[in-house]
């Protein structure tokens, strides 16, 4: 779960045009979705107009001309043609009814996979994700310096990002930069992490209570903060999903924007 986040964000970062990343994932979608009765049973139908048409030429083989057999006793050709006619009516009924049955299976197949996506959208958390703090004091660590020498001051390097579940039902086993954070994320409730890569100060000083991550996993800008990252959880039916967020910038506010919610 955690290796296909990774490999989303790495592939993200590799991308130089968003617009051309969001045409192919628009084509590969439809691509993915497009099917229709005749695409999913077009084999079948094919192999069975076959048998019935090689069947009806094999029996007109044998009574062709003098044929291979005789008609049979106190039988005639005429017999073998009135035959020949019952056995097409039958071959397009049972055609017929064949194409029903499949296409009866194939709605219900389709009706029931649209209820199955559309009870995973609904379900899905909407996540209000914003930067807290940039450069703050560790939580639940206290700074030990001296007031008469401001040297001794704590520099901080880290930063804190705020997580809100604003959606209509919970998410179970978040992880938040390939950390287990918490069991649990309820409706309406807020918690906070705090981030720092490991050429941070704030890495030994507050090593329980901070997340550290490497830059090479994780781009950063020149104020620190991470350009991208991804929130794994399990939602309330049990599916493993992932939402992508990436760094936006509008008139010099820095923000987080989802990119997507996709299956782990």
């Amino acid at each position: 779960m955690v290796f296909s986040c990774i490999g989303f964000v790495w592939v993200n970062k590799m991308s130089n045009n968003k617009s051309s990343n969001q045409k192919t994932k628009s084509k590969k979608t439809i691509i993915r979705f497009k099917s229709s009765f005749v695409q999913q049973f077009f084999w079948k139908i094919v192999i069975c107009i076959c048998v019935l048409i090689i069947a009806y030429v094999l029996i007109y083989i044998c009574f062709f001309g003098n044929g291979l057999f005789s008609p049979g006793s106190e039988l005639e050709k005429k017999d073998w043609l009135s035959f020949l006619g019952a056995y097409l009516s039958f071959a397009g009924t049972l055609l017929i009814s064949l194409i029903a049955i499949l296409q009866s299976k194939f709605f219900e197949d389709r009706d029931k996979k649209r209820i199955a996506d559309e009870r995973k959208k609904t379900i899905q958390p909407i996540l209000s994700v914003e930067i807290a703090g940039i450069d703050q004091q560790i939580n639940h660590v206290v700074d030990v310096f001296s007031p008469w020498n401001p040297e001794t001051m704590p520099k901080h390097k880290n930063v804190t990002i705020e997580i809100e579940n604003v959606g209509k039902y919970p998410v179970r086993n978040v992880i938040v930069f390939d950390r287990y954070i918490w069991q649990m994320l309820k409706p309406n409730e807020k918690k906070q992490i705090q981030v720092a890569y490991t050429d941070s100060p704030d890495i030994e000083r507050g090593e329980k209570y901070l997340i550290e991550i490497l830059e090479s996993e994780f781009a950063r800008t020149d104020e620190g903060i991470p350009k991208d990252f991804c929130i794994n959880y399990d939602d309330v039916d049990g599916n493993e999903m992932y939402q992508v967020y990436v760094l936006s910038d509008f008139e010099g506010t820095q923000y987080y924007s989802l990119r997507g919610t996709y299956d782990a």
